[in-house]
């Protein structure tokens, strides 16, 4: 196990006094309604419809939400997205990104404004630019030094994308986050910006298994151990839901095996830990065979979507299976989840 003080958070909570009774309890909740608060968990919508109801809201402050799938499934998109949703309807967020750069998440996030502002105008979203289109405004020398705005402008739905993300630009915090980015530089940023805007932020670590431990020396299973405790500790000291991204273990990502929450590289702490366990699979790769014989067209359609899977949820209903339509040139998914009718496997069909 790492030193104790990597556990340590700053004290700056606004929880109440730990030791409490009942009548304290049934006092602060009357006297929170009284007053037109919420005397319960504070709630983040996800902004995916039907995942929003079976979370009987959305993300809770004190959860911890693991978020599992394979290479390629989508997960930073869909979480860069849910944090997106939330500052979007009036929330703030942080982004810890072990992986992506600022620059490459904005430039998601002005693709995917793209493709909303298009919806808006009665479009089609192919009509809107993608991320390759965003990213070359990004990339290009600009002799008219006309800047930002202008550049956008010259692209379908750039300006008005552009105008979108100002909208909530001062809610929504990217830290490029590294081998020095420990659980504590983590609790001091969302410390701050809890003291800034005056409300805790969802957060949102991509991934868990690349969050340092200072000092910690022992095997992964441990280390990932301790992170996971660590961030569980740290969503209900700081009253906020935490969202890790979590890598899948080697051998989870073999031909013929569909990915489930054993699966995620560590150990059996992300399970026990975790409030809220979401795993995103492509469809294709797990509906059952029936559904794929008869039709040879079948595999590419179900390539379209993703299963979102709820494999463990301690606010409202588990191991449902929703699913998603995917929209990766413009950084996002359609928000309109539906349930899944097919027939699910617990097994592969095909290897990706």
């Amino acid at each position: 196990m790492g030193p104790s003080n990597d556990r340590d958070l700053p004290s700056t909570s606004h929880r109440a006094e730990r030791r409490q009774t009942v009548e304290s309890l049934l006092e602060h909740s009357d006297q929170s309604l009284r007053r037109g608060a919420r005397p319960g968990a504070a709630i983040w919508p996800t902004g995916f419809d039907l995942l929003d109801l079976t979370l009987n809201g959305g993300l809770r402050s004190g959860e911890l939400v693991l978020l599992g799938g394979n290479e390629g499934s989508g997960k930073t998109t869909i979480a860069l997205q849910m944090v997106r949703n939330a500052v979007a309807a009036g929330r703030c967020g942080v982004v810890f990104s072990f992986e992506h750069s600022a620059q490459s998440l904005v430039q998601r996030l002005l693709a995917l404004e793209a493709a909303t502002a298009a919806i808006v105008a009665g479009q089609h979203p192919a009509l809107a630019a993608d991320v390759q289109t965003v990213r070359s405004v990004f990339e290009a020398e600009d002799p008219d030094r006309r800047g930002l705005a202008e550049a956008l402008g010259r692209i379908p739905y750039g300006y008005d994308a552009l105008c979108a993300v100002e909208q909530y630009a001062g809610r929504l915090t990217f830290h490029e986050s590294g081998k020095h980015t420990t659980p504590n530089d983590i609790a001091r940023v969302v410390t701050a910006i809890t003291e800034e805007v005056g409300e805790p932020p969802i957060v949102l670590v991509d991934y868990l298994q690349k969050l340092p431990l200072e000092g910690f020396v022992g095997d992964e299973t441990t280390r990932v151990t301790v992170a996971t405790e660590t961030m569980k500790d740290m969503s209900l000291e700081l009253e906020c839901p935490v969202v890790c991204i979590s890598a899948a273990d080697r051998e989870a990502l073999g031909a013929g095996h569909r990915m489930r929450t054993r699966d995620l590289r560590g150990s059996s702490a992300l399970a026990y830990e975790a409030d809220l366990v979401l795993i995103l699979s492509s469809k294709e790769n797990i509906v059952s065979r029936e559904h794929l014989v008869y039709d040879l067209g079948s595999k590419k359609r179900f390539g379209r979507w993703s299963v979102i899977t709820v494999e463990k949820n301690r606010s409202g209903q588990g191991q449902v299976e929703l699913e998603v339509q995917k929209d990766f040139e413009h950084g996002r998914f359609y928000p309109e989840a539906q349930i899944v009718t097919e027939r699910l496997i617990e097994e592969r069909v095909f290897t990706t």
